[in-house]
């Protein structure tokens, strides 16, 4: 079972659900969905992925359809001229290191930011390039101290948060707030649903436009309180839908909340900054 808020910004769903990248006049950013929480954003300048390069189903997750994944081996359509590469953790549902190593070694100008666990994965498929390539970048942020990067017009602050506890607790799962064409948006990864933690990474009061949460934040339970005080971006979209339950959670979506997007896989959708 599945679970919104006022839509503030201008949002422009796109009708067609095209490969290719569209950029739209007035449009300050363009947010392409990928499988799972992956996502493409870009503002015409620059153009940022997050947990993008998983191409096969992996457990009860969806993988790229057959001509996204053809694009994606080539670099072509909505996975050419990537600036900037971020990946939130290991699992293999947000990061798949065979296809990490074959995109980044593709994709000559993309640098790679993310935790030395998922680069420690990406060694075990491609060692030398993983090892040596200056544009495979780690990063360890901690409570107190986020790491902002730079990359064209996108600014990017990396933090830490929870991924659980027991046996989920060392996993290094890491938050991004993307800055870019006027518009910010959050991407939290696999974050536990813990008040605490999103206080202690610094969350608390940061307005966000758009914010990318896992569909169980919004049954009931401690991921609603999450959301009103530390997700409440005037465009949230849910993600990490398993194929076999997007219909049972647009139908509790559309109860529930109606303003919360479901995008299918390789739809793109317009935004404007406030």
């Amino acid at each position: 079972m599945f679970y919104g808020n006022h839509l503030a910004a201008r949002v422009i769903l796109l009708l067609s659900l095209s490969l290719g990248i569209c950029h739209g006049v007035g449009a300050d950013v363009t947010i392409t969905q990928l499988a799972n929480e992956g996502a493409i954003i870009d503002d015409g300048q620059t153009r940022v992925m997050i947990d993008g390069m998983v191409v096969e189903a992996y457990s009860i997750y969806a993988g790229l359809a057959p001509e996204a994944a053809r694009h994606f081996r080539q670099v072509s359509g909505p996975f050419s001229d990537i600036d900037l590469v971020l990946v939130s953790h290991r699992h293999h549902d947000h990061n798949q290191p065979a296809f990490a190593c074959e995109f980044m070694q593709e994709s000559s100008g993309s640098k790679l930011v993310t935790s030395a666990e998922v680069i420690g994965l990406m060694r075990e498929k491609c060692r030398s390039f993983a090892s040596e390539s200056k544009r495979v970048v780690a990063v360890d942020p901690q409570a107190d101290r986020p790491v902002v990067i730079e990359e064209g017009s996108a600014r990017a602050t990396v933090f830490s948060l929870s991924h659980g506890k027991r046996k989920y607790a060392k996993i290094e799962n890491f938050g991004h707030l993307l800055e870019l064409g006027g518009v910010k948006v959050l991407h939290i990864g696999d974050a536990a649903m813990d008040p605490a933690d999103f206080e202690l990474a610094g969350l608390s009061g940061v307005d966000v436009d758009v914010a990318f949460i896992p569909i169980w934040f919004f049954q009931p339970g401690p991921g609603e309180s999450v959301i009103r005080r530390f997700l409440d971006a005037p465009l949230k979209i849910a993600v990490q839908v398993p194929p076999d339950e997007v219909a049972e959670a647009r139908q509790f979506l559309a109860e529930k909340f109606p303003a919360v997007q479901l995008l299918h896989p390789m739809q793109e959708i317009w935004v404007e900054a406030p």
